[in-house]
């Protein structure tokens, strides 16, 4: 019984494999953000390679992560200023109005709840980017578009996937060491509501092709 345990084929080894993986994916991920206009394409990629190295157990996670960020490079910086400036004029906004909260006025009352639905669909679109551009190959225009789509659809998943990141952030910020691996066991933990709801726009596949990417393994 222990030595099964133990054993290549074991528990024990599948957990520490797993966890060693993504050790690797949030070493590969840190270094791929810091030019920091790449963060979309080092975020997707460490999901791919997560959802498929860890999850799936497909693949060698350099390999996997290198060969990602390399093909969503240059889509991916485009999509990270498009994103960032909308991020800094609802940032900006959300600043204005909160200064006219301070008169306690039913017209910045008003505009507070208006921006922060704003801020709820940024954030949320935000949120469903990165798996979407991790998977589909589309123009710009078509993965916003894309994008939108599956998030505004899938608004009952954004809000468990969001407190993952949340709960996150915060146990890495009671314990830092935890930020060794914390980052792609979000992925992992957010894979299981994202995929469900990319499957849909996913071409069919009636059989088990073995293709990972429709939670066959």
């Amino acid at each position: 019984m222990v030595s099964r345990i133990f054993s290549v084929e074991g528990k024990f080894y599948s957990v520490t494999s797993k966890m060693a993986d993504m050790v690797v994916i949030t070493l590969l991920w840190f270094v791929g953000c810091i030019p920091i206009i790449t963060i979309l394409t080092s975020t997707s990629s460490m999901y791919h390679t997560t959802v498929k190295c860890v999850r799936y157990e497909r693949g060698k996670a350099f390999e996997e992560f290198k060969e990602a960020y390399k093909k969503n490079l240059k889509p991916g910086i485009s999509l990270t200023i498009f994103y960032g400036m909308i991020g800094v004029a609802v940032g900006f906004a959300d600043y204005r109005v909160f200064g006219l909260m301070q008169g306690r006025t039913a017209g910045g009352f008003i505009m507070a709840v208006v921006l922060l639905v704003v801020t709820a669909l940024y954030l949320m679109n935000v949120l469903w980017l990165i798996p979407v551009f991790s998977r589909f190959s589309n123009t710009f225009g078509k993965t916003i578009q894309l994008n939108y789509v599956i998030a505004a659809r899938n608004i009952i998943r954004s809000l468990p996937m969001f407190l993952v990141i949340v709960a996150a952030v915060i146990l890495v910020l009671a314990s830092f060491p935890l930020v060794i691996i914390f980052p792609s066991l979000a992925m992992f933990l957010i894979s299981y509501l994202s995929e469900p709801g990319m499957h849909k726009y996913m071409p069919k596949q009636e059989e088990d092709n073995g293709d990972w990417r429709y939670g066959f393994r």
